[in-house]
């Protein structure tokens, strides 16, 4: 089961640690762990951004890699992404870290051989 006040903490420790100063977008790649309904959540940060090309999250320079948010849910890949969504979007809300998020250009959430969803994009 997601449990919101984790995943915070799993933010605030990744962040909290810094970022490269030639961020300028992060994402949050999702994975599907295991046929089990088990879902992963990796932090990376891009020294790219194009709201027409999806492939900026490709341009990654910094990872959270092995350490990862991983939760169980019953569901399909949708739900995940919508549970996912739906927890960085309150992490940007009210997340220790959210307005250093939100100096980037943009925040997106999406499965590694997916679209990516954008849950923040700076005005």
């Amino acid at each position: 089961m997601f449990n919101y006040n984790e995943f915070e903490k799993w933010i605030d420790d990744v962040v909290g640690d810094g970022l490269p100063d030639e961020t300028v977008a992060v994402n949050f790649n999702l994975y599907e762990e295991s046929e089990d309904s088990t879902w992963a959540v990796q932090f990376i940060c891009a020294d790219t951004f194009d709201d027409e090309d999806e492939d900026w999250a490709c341009d990654e320079i910094f990872s959270s890699d092995e350490n990862m948010y991983i939760w169980t849910e019953d569901g399909d890949w949708e739900k995940a992404l919508d549970t996912a969504s739906s927890n960085i979007r309150m992490y940007l809300e009210k997340g220790r870290y959210a307005t250093k998020l939100k100096k980037f250009e943009a925040v997106g959430v999406g499965f590694v051989d997916g679209d990516i969803d954008l849950v923040f994009v700076k005005n």
